[in-house]
């Protein structure tokens, strides 16, 4: 067998490389391909790590209740010199709350307490009273006392420590319900007398009311006030039945005192205007 010689042997290497230069380069990227890869990796931020959310702590109590503040309410303006006896009973309207207020009739009388005393003009229309016009100086503290008048001069009624009097220009009469005829009739009008007037007579009545509600920021000549109105109903047969309609100033101080109804089945209207509150009028 001949002998091959080294220099065939390296062309037949050659020859082998060369067909299999095209199977090796369908089996892997080029060069070319490795270097565009290694760059795209290294042109791409890596993305961050999640950041882990810490686990809620659980605990064996439950989570607080939050409490609200009670509503405190602020006197302010014009109600500044409100007494304290007032904002106690009154403070229904001084939060302006609706329905039915049943805590009116102590209001109001606490409100005309503290507000010494003033003056009426009283209009009625077959009433307790007999129909006409009045006017009235009234004083609720330190103890109540009045003294009306009817503007002809025909009659006048004056409320004291002293007692209660009737004067008539025929006649003077002590009021008396337990008396004779007279002083029996005096009682009857010293009372009609008192209701727009004494705190404890409006009171008793309006606890008498089967409802009471509250309208605020109602006009009365050119001011906002407050008005009630109350559904009175009779305790007894021959009482008085109807409404009674109070428009109240800034401090709860009756303005306007409207009764309208029947008492013993008889139409009765008082109508009170009420001015000069702290002045106690002209009696002593």
């Amino acid at each position: 067998m001949p002998a091959h010689k080294p220099g065939y042997r390296r062309i037949a290497a050659l020859c082998l490389v060369s067909a299999l230069l095209p199977a090796l380069a369908a089996c892997g990227p080029t060069a070319e391909q490795m270097t565009a890869r290694t760059q795209s990796a290294v042109s791409k931020p890596p993305s961050p790590d999640p950041v882990p959310q810490p686990a809620k702590a659980r605990t064996a109590e439950p989570e607080p209740t939050v409490t609200p503040e009670p509503l405190d309410v602020t006197v302010s303006g014009a109600q500044a010199g409100m007494a304290e006896s007032v904002q106690d009973a009154c403070q229904f309207l001084l939060r302006e709350n609706s329905g039915e207020f049943n805590g009116a009739a102590d209001c109001v009388a606490a409100a005309m307490e503290a507000g010494i005393g003033a003056e009426q003009q009283v209009s009625t229309t077959a009433s307790w009273l007999p129909p006409g016009t009045y006017t009235m100086q009234f004083r609720t503290a330190p103890e109540f006392a009045m003294e009306l008048r009817r503007t002809d001069g025909d009659l006048s009624i004056s409320v004291s420590e002293a007692g209660r009097t009737l004067r008539t220009r025929e006649a003077v009469a002590n009021a008396d319900p337990s008396g004779g005829a007279e002083e029996a009739y005096a009682a009857v009008l010293a009372d009609a007398a008192e209701l727009t007037a004494n705190p404890d007579r409006l009171r008793s009545l309006m606890q008498t009311a089967a409802t009471v509600r509250a309208e605020y920021g109602v006009e009365y000549l050119g001011t906002a006030a407050t008005r009630l109105t109350a559904v009175i109903e009779p305790e007894n047969p021959g009482d008085f039945a109807g409404s009674v309609v109070l428009t109240l100033d800034e401090l709860y101080r009756p303005l306007l005192i409207d009764y309208s109804g029947t008492t013993r089945g008889i139409s009765t209207s008082i109508r009170a205007d009420i001015t000069g509150w702290g002045s106690g009028g002209d009696l002593g």
